[in-house]
């Protein structure tokens, strides 16, 4: 008898997950507006775990900032459960990157947008 029970659910990642130290990030609108922090759980090479701090409503496409890059990724929702999202990274050529202003006051210790 096994001293641990394993995950019996189907793995549908391509790429290896690699876990995080509690890693701190924020969400933002595909316009550039604050929505919630955010916590990474894990990464994987095409997209990454969060959980979310706030009640805010979470679009299903949205710019994610690592608080520890000071960069940002647009993402898309593949799946939510209660505070927790797993996202994927995508590219959309049609969505105009943030600017290095809003990047810069998301990195500030206080920021607002």
């Amino acid at each position: 008898m096994p001293l641990y029970q394993t995950n019996t659910k189907a793995e549908k990642r391509v790429e290896q997950r690699q876990r995080t130290r509690l890693r701190s990030g924020k969400l933002v609108t595909l316009d550039g507006q604050f929505l919630t922090e955010c916590h990474f759980h894990n990464l994987a090479g095409g997209g990454a775990k969060i959980r979310v701090v706030g009640q805010s409503p979470v679009p299903m496409r949205f710019w994610l900032f690592d608080d520890q890059y000071s960069g940002a990724l647009m993402t898309e929702v593949v799946w939510r459960q209660d505070m927790e999202l797993g996202v994927r990274f995508v590219e959309d050529p049609d969505v105009t990157p943030l600017t290095d202003t809003i990047l810069r006051t998301l990195a500030g210790k206080y920021y607002s947008l």
